[in-house]
């Protein structure tokens, strides 16, 4: 049956057969150059290509020759109407190709992604996302002159007073440099997956309990980390505010009086006051207020340890704080939404949450770094011998004077690097630090880190232009595809599109074979579908009372309840078993497993015998049986102008 949809005219719907049949037809392709099982025109196609495809369609049937030959019918019909699309040169136009482009793209991202071994950073980070741990830290920093001799002295000495067994607070409080750590002593809180940068995350997550690091080095300095202790993760929450601020530096008189309004304000909500209309009417919230207070989600380390205190303390949604106070001045809060960690990677809601993380995480970044190596070996990398003094100077003079430029024997047309058959210019760098000179990420850079960046998305740029030579996964995928896509069209021009519009065609069909365009027993009825089984109930005795309303009292829930009428078969209605189906009956509601929906039925008029269906009644069927007509009729042509050849000796062959 699956197959009959794939490579028969199908439903009308065009888009709707487009979005099935792209998924579908990835088990029709394969390439293979082994025994020819059939020809059409100039054209073979493999026994292990047409094996490979009928192998990866579910077949229900017991009989495999039988099976086997129905599917060799189809596979053929296939092939000849893909090759009629390329042939009216479908391939070429715009659409195809933009969308073409797309699907490349998104292709190439996952494929790059599976070879930076998303899928094992994905596992990594829903496990250490499990538990919270308790972070210390002592930090000396590093002088802007570059100089760590006395930082590397210094945070020796931190690292022995720990191993001498001196508490982790007074050592942090005594060495460390930066303030708020030294303020702190050394607790940086809760930290989880994806608080921290990458890097500490490593570190923080091979610490057992009351463990420290050794000394580590980062851009910021020299770092000692100590799990301080660990928990079980305390997950997410959405909470709308209510801010009566102070500013920084404010009085006691103001704090007062701060904390007497929002006293004010929590009475009124526990006496049944509105916390949104409150919001609007008092919150100093900036962000929020305009929302009713409403914040964006968050976990732990994200706002003041007080305020996240509180948030996670309330449990039920709806739940509301007393008023409390940070630096900001006085909450009181309300909880939206209590979201525990996903606790199973295999529900796809919490695999996409970790994946979407993990891909917008400089965990991808550093992955990506690891790639890259193996990257400029598969594209042969090959850089130029040349004088990097000389080109930077080359680079500072070009950037601030016109082109053509030369320099101490650079100019634009300079090779700096090679790929296998692509050689790239210093007129490629210059153009390169041109767009990124003024973005904040390469504020204080380094030319030669730059240059770095340079490289790094110049091959991987090469390496996905030409990923079909490098991946046989990616090339049959697109060539899926490419051909899902032609058929389409090839389809909705020469068969959908062409039988909806031929009105005189579908009437003189529907003429010549009325017989087979009879009403069964019917019914006209109005069908209802509701959200929920409340809705549902309190629908059946609005219509009982009022039906000639239906349509007013229908649209009265909007999006929530969808109603129409027509006749429709009895055995078309959505109903229990043996049903009497009698004017005037409001069927028992019949909820919907999947999505939680309730439909029922109104029943106006019943028709018990069978009746001609006009041809507008018919309309749909006549369409459907229209395109067979037209589709076996091109299928012919197709044949003609590409004739078939079965090998039948290699079909017979198949086991």
């Amino acid at each position: 049956m699956l197959n009959y949809i794939l490579l028969s005219a199908g439903s009308q719907t065009f888009r709707m057969k487009k979005i099935f049949l792209i998924f579908i037809l990835a088990s029709l392709i394969s390439n293979s150059n082994a025994q020819t099982i059939f020809t059409y025109g100039k054209n073979a196609v493999s026994k292990e290509e047409f094996l490979n495809a009928f192998n990866r369609n579910p077949n229900n049937t017991t009989d495999r020759k039988k099976a086997l030959k129905e599917y060799l019918d189809l596979y053929i019909n296939f092939k000849l109407k893909v090759k009629a699309a390329y042939d009216a040169g479908l391939d070429k136009d715009a659409t195809q190709q933009n969308e073409l482009n797309n699907f490349r793209k998104q292709v190439a991202d996952n494929i790059i992604n599976q070879q930076a071994n998303v899928k094992e950073l994905v596992q990594e980070a829903f496990y250490r996302s499990q538990k919270d741990i308790n972070l210390g830290q002592v930090l000396i920093e590093v002088p802007q002159n570059g100089d760590t001799t006395e930082a590397h002295k210094k945070i020796q000495q931190a690292y022995k007073a720990l191993k001498d067994g001196q508490p982790f607070s007074k050592v942090a409080e005594e060495y460390s440099t930066d303030s708020g750590t030294k303020a702190a002593r050394g607790d940086l809180g809760f930290i989880t997956a994806f608080t921290l940068a990458y890097q500490f995350e490593n570190i923080a997550y091979s610490l057992k309990p009351n463990t420290i690091s050794r000394p580590y080095k980062s851009k910021y300095g020299y770092h000692i980390f100590k799990n301080l202790g660990e928990r079980k993760a305390w997950g997410t929450r959405k909470v709308a505010q209510i801010l009566i601020g102070f500013p920084p530096g404010a009085s006691e008189a103001e704090k007062s009086f701060a904390l007497h309004k929002a006293d004010s304000v929590f009475n009124l909500i526990k006496n049944g006051a509105n916390f949104e209309e409150l919001v609007n009417k008092v919150s100093n919230d900036v962000g929020s207020s305009n929302n009713g207070g409403q914040m964006p989600e968050f976990g732990i380390n994200t706002y003041h340890p007080v305020f996240e205190q509180v948030a996670f303390a309330l449990k039920n949604s709806g739940d509301i704080s007393k008023p409390f106070v940070t630096s900001s001045g006085y909450h009181i809060i309300k909880l939206l939404e209590a979201k525990p960690v996903g606790t199973d990677l295999s529900i796809t809601e919490t695999n996409e949450y970790i994946l979407d993380k993990v891909s917008h995480d400089n965990r991808m970044a550093e992955a990506k770094k690891t790639l890259l190596a193996k990257e400029l070996k598969t594209i042969k990398y090959k850089p130029a011998n040349i004088n990097q003094k000389n080109f930077y100077e080359f680079t500072d003079s070009a950037l601030i004077k016109p082109s053509p430029f030369t320099y101490k024997g650079f100019s634009e047309n300079t090779v700096l690097f090679s790929f296998f058959n692509k050689n790239v210019k210093a007129g490629d760098w210059i153009k390169f630090v041109r767009s990124v000179r003024g973005l904040p990420e390469y504020a204080g850079k380094k030319m030669s880190e730059i240059y770095k960046e340079f490289l790094q998305i110049a091959a991987d740029n090469y390496y996905r232009n030409n990923l079909e030579g490098y991946s046989k996964l990616y090339s049959k995928q697109l060539k899926e595809f490419k051909d899902a896509n032609l058929l389409f069209e090839i389809m909705e021009k020469n068969v959908w599109g062409k039988a909806n519009a031929d009105t005189a065609g579908l009437k003189q069909y529907y003429n010549q074979h009325k017989a087979k365009y009879m009403w069964a027993a019917s019914a006209d009825a109005i069908i209802i579908t509701c959200n929920n089984d409340g809705q549902a109930n309190e629908l059946q005795k609005k219509l009982a009372d009022s039906v000639a309303y239906w349509r007013q009292i229908t649209e009265r829930y909007a999006t929530q309840v969808t109603a129409d009428s027509g006749r429709y078969e009895l055995a078309q209605l959505p109903v229990f078993e043996r049903t009497n189906f009698t004017a005037g009956l409001i069927t028992m509601p019949v909820k919907n497993p999947t999505d939680g929906t309730v439909t029922f039925n109104y029943i106006i008029n019943v028709y018990r015998e069978p009746a001609q269906r006009s041809f507008e009644d018919a309309r749909g069927m006549v369409i459907s049986d229209y395109q067979q007509v037209l589709e076996d009729k091109w299928i012919s042509e197709l044949k003609k102008k590409y004739p078939v050849k079965v090998n039948t000796a290699v079909f017979n062959s198949i086991k």
